[in-house]
């Protein structure tokens, strides 16, 4: 014997599923500000509870409201999570497209051959829900490449929602309207409400998952990020440096530590000001990072002080990117600062079992020759220079 539910319980339940997965997507809304994703996707949620409840009042309000106007939120609510999608993946909010469904719903709705037939609008319904789910998940899948596993669950909901709105389309306009309480339909309608609420409350909840995730990526990332000149700070070149070095280290191939120091940078400061100053370091970053492979490591460690570490590179090899970055940031600075320069000082580490600071100290004592030498040189630190600083440790520049 088949269990038997009341159709009716069952989709307001749905209603208050929706209603419920929207408030949730606001809360989430309420503590990552930033993300007015989450507050499209909400409305999305908030728009589709009505427009459901529109539809289970049929023939208790005016069929205006519970046909056409009920149709039309449904159909922007699904506009609503397109275009949620859109801008959670930075992309621009485009309302004729986001309406286009709404638009497409009520000028049908002015033919009565079409009005008069619920299949046809059922038919019409579903394609609008199926196309639109389907540019969400086109949407999420257009961002794959951010990592973030969560966001391939939503396209699967997303394609299982549309799929079942296929199925459906045969069978548009068989759902017997208005719905009384106490009636009891007993079929495959009563299942396809219940994707209904367990659609909201699955996709509501990995939409707000998948939104904290970015944010806690987006903050770990600025943690680790020195804000001027948007290259890695000083934790966080340290830390991959040093994992770098154990790695070059344990295979028996050198590395070569660049430590570089903006020439006069406190009296250029003081004699320009310090947007002048600012613009001297942004600059020096972006010559350093178009001579540097993506492999090599590069960083503020310091006010005017950056460092770099080349993996699988000799002394010569060092110097000579090195000189690189001299000459090209002494071409480029004058149109700022006349005269602008950087000095350099390299070392290389020293085999097995080489540490950062070591080699850090060994850098910094070469970068100070090239400052007593006049400054705008590279200078590099004898080979057993970075051995015998082990010893004494590190402590920063």
């Amino acid at each position: 014997m088949m269990l038997e539910l009341d159709l009716f319980t069952v989709l307001i339940i749905a209603v208050c599923a929706l209603a419920i997965a929207g408030c949730l997507l606001l809360v989430a809304w309420f503590e990552i500000p930033g993300f007015r994703s989450l507050a499209l996707w909400a409305a999305s949620f908030a728009v589709n509870a009505v427009g459901l409840a529109l539809v289970a009042a049929r023939g208790e309000i005016p069929e205006i409201w519970s046909v056409v106007i009920a149709n039309a939120l449904l159909a922007a609510s699904y506009g609503l999570m397109w275009t949620g999608a859109r801008r959670f993946e930075g992309r621009s909010t485009f309302v004729p497209l986001m309406l286009a469904g709404t638009l497409a719903w009520l000028v049908a709705c002015q033919f009565h051959a079409f009005y008069a037939s619920s299949s046809a609008r059922g038919s019409l319904m579903f394609t609008i829900v199926i196309v639109y789910s389907l540019l969400s998940a086109f949407e999420f899948w257009r961002g794959r490449n951010d990592g973030l596993m969560l966001r391939w669950l939503i396209i699967a909901f997303l394609l299982g929602h549309a799929l079942l709105f296929l199925i459906r389309i045969p069978f548009a306009g068989s759902l017997p309207l208005p719905i009384r309480p106490g009636e009891v339909h007993l079929n495959w309608r009563t299942f396809i409400i219940f994707e209904t609420i367990f659609y909201a409350f699955c996709v509501s909840c990995m939409l707000a998952s998948l939104a904290r995730a970015r944010a806690a990526r987006f903050y770990r990332q600025a943690s680790l990020t020195d804000p001027l000149t948007g290259i890695a700070n000083r934790r966080d070149f340290l830390d991959r440096a040093e994992a770098l070095l154990r790695r070059t280290t344990f295979d028996q191939q050198p590395s070569a530590f660049l430590l570089f120091d903006l020439d006069e940078f406190k009296s250029i400061n003081d004699t320009h000001g310090h947007h002048i100053g600012d613009q001297l370091l942004t600059v020096f970053s972006r010559v350093a990072q178009s001579v540097l492979r993506p492999n090599d490591i590069f960083g503020r460690v310091g006010g005017e002080e950056f460092g770099c570490l080349i993996p699988n590179a000799s002394l010569d090899q060092g110097r000579e990117v090195a000189e690189r970055i001299r000459a090209k940031f002494a071409a480029v600075v004058p149109e700022i600062v006349i005269g602008a320069t950087v000095s350099v000082g390299i070392a290389v580490s020293a085999g097995a079992g080489q540490g950062l600071g070591p080699l850090m100290m060994a850098a910094d004592r070469a970068l100070y020759r090239a400052k007593a030498k006049g400054r705008n040189r590279v200078e590099c630190a004898p080979l057993e220079a970075a051995s015998a600083g082990s010893a004494v440790g590190f402590t920063g520049i």
